[in-house]
């Protein structure tokens, strides 16, 4: 029975100190240096627009395919957001779950969840956190113009004339018996993209 106990009292301090770590992985988390450094494979309404700066530099099907997005109800833009998280910590960097919150330009585009496991390396040790973005001009452009929705999708693609002020604010959650328990704070993130502005 002496041993039983013994075993006992051994898995609950050790399930006890698997939670302070999660803990202390989340808020090492939160002290990281988080650094927007591009965005890529940026699709409007299924078309590359990479490397482009205006619909006149599309080929003839994709400028059909773009015309025709823009008289139905949908013009959806596609990209992926690259992050580097790095830990300057002594101590492992980790998080379960990440809320996030983007704003491009003052204005919120949208909200969604990354259900992630990552752990960073202390000691300067980096990560990549590459976001998949899918929205609707037609929808959070409500009331643009078609020339506004096209100029958007260009300048976020880092093409355009005019910079891209974007911002994204998340907040990292661990999971404890089953629950998600989150940061208590948002943790701000901004840079600007196209337009001749320098790379972060």
């Amino acid at each position: 029975m002496k041993r039983i106990a013994v075993m006992v009292v051994a898995g609950v301090l050790a399930a006890g100190c698997g939670l302070l770590d999660q803990v202390s992985q989340m808020r090492n988390f939160a002290k990281c240096k988080f650094r927007m450094y591009g965005v890529e494979q940026t699709r409007l309404a299924g078309v590359h627009i990479e490397g482009k700066t205006s619909l006149k530099q599309v080929s003839l099907l994709d400028g059909i395919k773009l015309a025709a997005a823009l008289k139905s109800g949908r013009l959806p833009l596609q990209f992926v957001l690259d992050i580097e998280v790095k830990n300057p910590n002594a101590e492992t960097a980790g998080m379960n779950r990440m809320a996030w919150i983007l704003l491009i330009d003052g204005r919120e585009m949208l909200r969604g969840d990354l259900d992630r496991h990552i752990e960073i390396a202390p000691n300067g040790g980096v990560a990549p956190l590459p976001l998949e973005i899918e929205l609707d001009l037609r929808q959070v452009l409500s009331g643009e113009s078609r020339e506004s929705m096209l100029n958007f999708a260009f300048n976020v693609a880092g093409e355009g004339t005019h910079p891209t002020h974007v911002t994204l604010q998340v907040k990292p959650s661990i999971l404890i018996a089953g629950q998600s328990v989150d940061f208590p704070d948002y943790i701000t993130i901004s840079t600007e993209f196209g337009g001749g502005a320098g790379q972060p």
